[in-house]
């Protein structure tokens, strides 16, 4: 029981969802800054590794940000930001003090759909099982409510 409910609350921690005035750095290699919240709209900037945001709005899955370095403004998805504490690889209970720019590169490349279809070419992989997963997951209000329901039951000694 002691590990589901460390679980839960690793799980509610990660749901923190960013909001205006949010200062967040790109996670990923390379982040593209889009015209509109959407894969399909046109990039207006690419931005690497460790660059400087401040979130404006967010719509679902998609937020408004500005560049600190630049002053630019566009659209960046979540997946590509995070918080810049959360992305320290050498602080406390790191494993070592030195990390080389390559190892922060291949660390910050985002899992986004292009990479998904060359390695699942070159693997000769099935994502089916992960696509049907994905087709069921909740949506992030659904998600806090269900763990706040299960937080509530554990404090209770239900589980």
């Amino acid at each position: 029981m002691a590990k589901l409910a460390v679980f839960l609350l690793l799980l509610a921690g990660s749901l923190h969802a960013q909001s205006s005035g949010d200062e967040l750095s790109v996670s990923v290699r390379q982040g593209e800054l889009r015209s509109a919240p959407g894969f399909l709209s046109s990039i207006d900037a690419r931005l690497e590794y460790g660059d400087a945001v401040r979130v404006i709005s967010r719509v679902n899955d998609w937020l408004r940000v500005t560049v600190d370095h630049t002053g630019e403004e566009g659209w960046i998805h979540t997946s590509s930001v995070a918080r810049p504490r959360d992305m320290n690889l050498t602080g406390p209970g790191a494993r070592t003090t030195q990390t080389t720019t390559r190892e922060i590169a291949l660390a910050g490349r985002g899992f986004n759909q292009q990479v998904e279809q060359e390695y699942q070419e070159q693997m000769q992989l099935d994502f089916s099982v992960v696509d049907r997963v994905e087709e069921n997951l909740l949506a992030l209000p659904e998600l806090a409510d269900f763990l706040s329901e299960i937080g509530a039951e554990l404090l209770e000694g239900g589980l």
